[in-house]
């Protein structure tokens, strides 16, 4: 199998896991999903990890249409580094070269012979945000921007354990970690474990999410699937 086949199967770009036929990008317990033309973008940079991959190449190789304006090719990129969580004044994945185009220069790796690709779709519950999604497991989900948090989420305002969601045959619980920003339900702050209900409206430092059941849930009462 060729390099170029490993990248298309599924690779690691820093502490993403990439997965190119999934539409998806997933980091700890994290889903991004990206649109196909994203996709691919982040596919030929992948495959030219540390070579500047000019404009004229994207276009061949995305668009196939002879032109495309500069700016629909910077509203790509800036999609793709919003998706990572990197920034264009210090890029961990994706850096500018000024005048002749982009290039990786965070380390990209296949995914192993056997490794196979994560198993999200099952969680049976999850917090949705625009443009991501974060499955629950069972137990502890830790929140915040610690390298050790499962969900992970790059703002200032989110403390390094910010929250943590509690999965457990007695419901879903979630308690704030002391953070100086906050943990809201219903845009209520609180001060204790709050149990979460279908559809619930989260904020996390200044992070907005939603909790979804994904399937119903006998809790002594009955959630409708939305």
């Amino acid at each position: 199998m060729t390099e170029k086949s490993l990248i298309t199967r599924g690779f690691r770009l820093e502490d993403w896991v990439v997965e190119p036929r999934l539409g998806r990008m997933v980091r700890g317990q994290v889903v991004v999903r990206l649109r196909p033309r994203a996709m691919e973008l982040l596919v030929l940079f992948a495959e030219r990890a540390g070579e500047v991959v000019s404009k004229r190449e994207i276009v061949d190789r995305v668009w196939s249409s002879g032109f495309v304006a500069d700016n629909t090719i910077v509203h790509c990129v800036n999609e793709l580094r919003e998706a990572l969580g990197d920034a264009s004044e210090a890029p961990r994945c994706l850096q500018t070269i000024p005048r002749r185009g982009y290039r990786v220069v965070a380390k990209v790796q296949p995914l192993g012979k056997n490794e196979q690709p994560l198993r999200v779709d099952t969680a049976r519950y999850e917090l949705v945000a625009k443009g991501w999604s974060a499955f629950l497991v069972d137990g502890e989900n830790l929140i915040g921007r610690g390298g050790d948090a499962r969900i992970v989420t790059e703002s200032v305002r989110v403390s390094r354990h910010h929250a943590r969601i509690l999965v457990s045959r007695d419901g879903i619980v979630i308690e704030d970690l002391g953070s100086k920003n906050g943990t809201f339900v219903g845009g209520r702050r609180i001060d204790g474990p709050t149990t979460l209900t279908n559809g619930d409206e989260v904020r996390i430092g200044d992070v907005s999410v939603v909790f979804r059941c994904r399937e119903p849930v006998d809790d002594g009462g009955t959630v409708t699937l939305e």
